[in-house]
């Protein structure tokens, strides 16, 4: 209100000016005529000059007003308000959404390629279709204050809405991408790159396939996204939850600590083992000999060769959900390679 009647007020003090000058040059180009009604035009020109000050003087209080909004000249007794962000969010300027919207461009393209429509969630979801889901990390989740008799909380993903979405709509076959913010009540550390709020960018497949066809295809996805966005080199890290209940189970994990476990050994991309042991230890209280042994198969990685060595694992070879991982993850590997994914 306080812009647009400053706008108006400037609008008014030009037009007075115009006027006045017009009046002037009038008063000029016809001598005669001004030396005949002096008096009149005088009366006149005090009159206008009367209205410019006024107008200058609201101005001059509209400015105070503004002035008062950002801190600088506010009013006595209103306290002053700084203006920032919310911790773990930040704004975005004209350059930095340019450089988004040529990523999502490129990544929307590869999606479309593999076929994939995109859909809408609300951000929000009803309390109980995210509680669960999460394991330890539902703490993260944002609560929304109760305004209508239906507990809800903002999205802690996409995949779950996703499955909600499914399931109401008796959808049996799709291919989707979806493309939205995200939020987790985190400890943000701006430094490395941790937000409260943030995009995900999801590809999934819904439906019955041959098994492990479409996780090679989901992997295909990300190599081609990456390689338009020509970024260098990468690795593609590939895991399975079956084969990691199954190192559990041979480490002696309790089955009741498999969550929790999982939860810590979920930061090894982006904090050192010596870290992620001690929490393992310290805050969910597993036995230090317990954590050396997931330490030993967790820091592994590579291709064929790797599911070939965990394949004679003595310690895997009986437990059924590792056996099971194994064989996942040797299709998963030649369909791969099948793709030309091997060398990623």
């Amino acid at each position: 209100m306080l812009l647009r009647q400053l706008r108006v007020g400037v609008a008014t003090l030009f037009k007075t000016v115009h006027q006045r000058s017009s009046a002037t040059i009038t008063a000029q180009q016809h001598n005669c005529r001004f030396c005949f009604h002096s008096a009149k035009v005088a009366t006149v020109a005090t009159d206008q000059l009367a209205q410019i000050d006024e107008e200058v003087a609201k101005l001059l209080a509209l400015k105070a007003k503004l002035q008062g909004l950002d801190g600088g000249g506010a009013e006595p007794g209103n306290k002053n308000i700084t203006l920032k962000t919310p911790k773990g969010t930040r704004d975005y300027g004209p350059e930095s959404m340019a450089l988004r919207q040529r990523i999502f461009d490129k990544v929307i393209a590869v999606f479309k390629k593999h076929g994939a429509e995109t859909i809408d969630t609300p951000v929000f979801e009803l309390k109980e279709v995210l509680t669960g889901k999460y394991g330890e990390d539902s703490k993260l989740i944002y609560d929304l204050k109760d305004q209508g008799g239906e507990i809800l909380a903002l999205r802690y993903d996409l995949t779950v809405p996703f499955a909600r979405f499914v399931g109401m709509g008796n959808v049996f076959n799709i291919r989707r991408y979806h493309i939205a913010k995200v939020y987790r009540r985190d400890n943000p550390a701006m430094t490395k790159g941790r937000y409260r709020e943030f995009y995900q960018c999801d590809f999934d497949i819904a439906g019955t396939y041959d098994p492990m066809l479409p996780d090679a295809e989901c992997v295909k996805v990300v190599a081609e996204i990456l390689a338009e966005l020509d970024i260098g080199e990468f690795v593609v890290k590939l895991n399975h939850r079956k084969l990691l209940d199954g190192m559990f189970e041979a480490c002696g994990v309790p089955a009741d600590k498999f969550r929790t476990i999982c939860s810590s050994v979920d930061k090894l991309d982006k904090t050192p083992w010596d870290e992620v042991r001690k929490e393992m230890i310290d805050e969910k209280g597993l036995d230090g000999a317990i954590a050396d042994k997931i330490g030993e198969f967790v820091r592994l990685s590579g291709g064929v060769d790797l599911v070939d060595k965990l394949a004679a694992d003595e310690n895997l070879k009986n437990i059924k959900s590792a056996v099971e991982g194994i064989e996942d993850m040797r299709l998963l590997l030649q369909y791969c390679a099948v793709f030309g994914l091997q060398d990623q």
